[in-house]
């Protein structure tokens, strides 16, 4: 397994972050017209910041960029653009993080092509070797600090991508798996929820290889 650099985040991060980019786009006296959250990462972060700034009209633009955990998926394209109207409109444009920076600048570059008047970006985590710089955001990570951070929302998403990548060399116990993690991710994961991870992994392909359409079942 080769290396990466990986961090989980938590819950209370993402709200102290939230809380800081509100507070400070308040403090500018921008007032936003309509909130852009970019799915998927930028979701959760926008809902949650638009309610601290108490912005009611919130809508989504799809960029897609990032496919395997830690792994460039090419250029960013624009998957679902914006079908609204935000001509002479203020708008906010939210995302999780801004590592290349293509897909932020990619948003911002259509919704100022959709006639706004006015275009701001946030992210909570901006990394010094993007692209674009975001207009706000809750912390700087230097380059050479970079990481693949597991947000919440992906958390299962990125684990199991990553479990998947410890065993490209054949069969490991959940012990050897939770040191492969905290060696060369450096992420320490629990032997159970590498247990329950490697169960809906193997149900999975089971599933797929029959045909059927994989469906999360409840207990």
């Amino acid at each position: 397994m080769d290396p990466i650099n990986c961090r989980i985040v938590k819950w209370n991060e993402i709200e102290d972050w939230t809380r800081t980019i509100a507070s400070r786009i308040d403090e500018s006296g921008y007032e936003a017209d309509v909130c852009i959250g970019m799915t998927r990462g930028g979701w959760v972060p926008s809902r949650l910041i638009c309610d601290r700034l108490g912005i009611k009209d919130l809508h989504a633009i799809k960029t897609e960029h990032w496919g395997i955990t830690a792994t460039k998926d090419g250029e960013a394209k624009l998957a679902h653009p914006l079908t609204i109207d935000i001509e002479h409109k203020n708008v906010l444009i939210i995302d999780d993080i801004t590592d290349t920076g293509q897909s932020l600048k990619l948003a911002v570059d259509h919704t100022k092509a959709k006639g706004a008047n006015n275009v701001i970006s946030a992210t909570l985590l901006h990394i010094t070797h993007s692209k674009i710089t975001p207009d706000y955001y809750a912390v700087e990570v230097p380059a050479n600090d970079w990481a693949w951070f597991i947000f919440p929302w992906n958390f299962n998403e990125d684990i199991q991508s990553l479990i998947r990548k410890t065993l490209d060399d054949g069969e490991r116990e959940y012990g050897e798996i939770v040191e492969l993690l905290k060696k060369h991710c450096r992420i320490d994961i629990d032997a159970d929820v590498i247990k329950g991870t490697l169960l809906e992994l193997a149900k999975r392909e089971e599933i797929e290889r029959s045909g059927e359409k994989w469906t999360k079942k409840k207990d």
